[in-house]
């Protein structure tokens, strides 16, 4: 019974990492202008002649490169375009933005950096301060933590989710910044 459960499991297992791998591979063939002129899909595997070098990869007209549509692609959509093709433009947006990106990071950095420096010299008065004063202190310290904590939430996401999503981060960041300032 024991052998039955983990023979099952195996094939489902197996199941699951066949279909990942077909649907990875349609979608690299996606990306990449791959298509089949066959009946059979040309994400699998089976349909496609085995890998020889690429004398047999281009000499197979099942399976080839479709360039029109790359190049449909290509100059439909120019802000998705490949870096890998050495597309100048689009190195240039891309090197704008990592600087524009720094930018913002930097200011948060400075922010952060007042942040840790009021903490600590808080820190500071609340162990020499009398017990009456301390749980007002403690409040202070942790609404500075909180700041904090959200200051470095919005660090993270430049760097994170800046470049697939530039526009949305660098708002989230500066709305993130303007209401830091705006409570203190």
């Amino acid at each position: 019974m024991k052998k039955l459960y983990i023979w099952s499991v195996m094939a489902v297992f197996a199941a699951l990492a066949f279909s990942c791998s077909a649907a990875l591979q349609r979608r690299y063939d996606q990306r990449h202008g791959i298509s089949s002129s066959s009946s059979t899909s040309s994400t699998d595997r089976s349909s496609r002649a085995p890998d020889a070098g690429r004398n047999a990869e281009t000499s197979d007209a099942n399976y080839r490169k479709d360039y029109d549509r790359v190049a449909d692609n290509g100059s439909s959509t120019g802000a998705t375009a490949s870096p890998a093709g050495g597309n100048a433009d689009y190195n240039q947006r891309l090197l704008n933005q990592y600087a524009d990106m720094d930018k913002l990071a930097e200011v948060v950095l400075y922010e952060l950096d007042n942040l840790e420096n009021r903490y600590n010299n808080l820190l500071n008065e609340y162990k020499n301060a009398k017990s009456s004063s301390r749980q007002v202190m403690a409040m202070e310290l942790d609404k500075i933590s909180d700041d904090r904590l959200m200051l470095y939430k919005a660090y993270t996401s430049i760097y994170r989710n800046g470049k697939s999503d530039w526009a949305n981060v660098k708002r989230d960041v500066d709305n993130t910044l303007r209401e830091y300032r705006k409570k203190n």
